[in-house]
């Protein structure tokens, strides 16, 4: 029952998070100029990367997803495992579940300490909007790839865990990874956007370095948790990073992105994409 609140509480903050964005994007979009800031906002830049996150996020509430029953649990054939994710099926650690939650939950405030900077406290508006941005979308992609996918948990298929574990509201959301992907765009936009707000800053070496090991570090603890397959991880992370590194792209005026998604009546999604240089 907790948990399940705690879930309801989680999509309520990013949904309320794009609708920070939309009012932030509409209301202080020429603040930039006046704060010199390395980024330039844009009604149809930032109104595309809210809508789509938003609408990703509340697509994957309304596709219909069941979690696998005990019968369907003990019916799952391991010999169907890609070999190069079949280790994870003998995996299985509460501690490291617990460590992986640690550094998720860290990670999402790391962006949070370049406030401390005080070129980027007067460019609040559009570093906010960035952040938010850059998590929702990432939640919306994970989120929606996950409830689509439906892959079982690799702990499924092997005996240490617990029967009432195994019956968790989350057992086939094993594709792909969300703690690595939230640590990854976390880690990797803090990285970025420290270089954009301070070009000879000397910090940069340090947070390159903690943009790819945290996130790895998150990726391994999940994968000695038994949560996830070494391809769910990889995906995160390749997703996390493309997504942190982006985001600040797009809107310092070096390219135009144009993007469509259009979730059809029967589940299903149809999406464009194109980005001009």
């Amino acid at each position: 029952m907790v948990k399940h609140l705690l879930i309801e509480i989680i999509k309520n903050i990013s949904l309320l998070t794009f609708y920070i964005v939309l009012i932030i994007s509409l209301s202080f979009g020429e603040q930039n100029e006046k704060n010199n800031s390395p980024y330039v906002l844009s009604n149809d830049l930032d109104l595309t990367i809210a809508t789509i996150g938003s609408g990703l996020l509340l697509g994957s509430m309304l596709i219909d997803y069941k979690p696998l029953s005990i019968k369907d649990i003990s019916i799952l054939n391991s010999e169907i495992v890609p070999k190069y994710d079949s280790k994870a099926i003998e995996n299985w650690s509460l501690s490291s579940i617990k460590k992986s939650d640690i550094l998720l939950y860290s990670s999402i405030a790391f962006p949070g300490f370049l406030l401390i900077d005080e070129k980027v406290r007067r460019d609040y508006y559009n570093f906010s909007i960035l952040w938010a941005e850059s998590i929702l979308l990432t939640a919306g992609i994970t989120n929606i790839v996950k409830v689509l996918v439906k892959r079982p948990r690799p702990y499924l298929y092997g005996d240490k865990a617990s029967i009432a574990y195994k019956q968790d509201e989350d057992n086939r959301k094993s594709f792909f990874s969300g703690h690595t992907s939230i640590s990854a765009v976390s880690c990797f936009l803090l990285a970025s956007m420290y270089d954009d707000y301070n070009p000879d800053g000397g910090l940069s070496p340090y947070l390159w370095f903690g943009a790819y090991t945290i996130p790895a570090l998150t990726a391994y603890y999940r994968y000695d948790a038994g949560k996830h397959f070494l391809s769910d991880l990889v995906v995160g992370y390749i997703v996390g990073r493309a997504i942190g590194l982006s985001v600040p792209k797009w809107h310092k005026g070096e390219g135009k992105m144009n993007v469509g998604v259009t979730l059809q009546t029967d589940g299903r999604i149809k999406s464009s994409f194109s980005y001009r240089f």
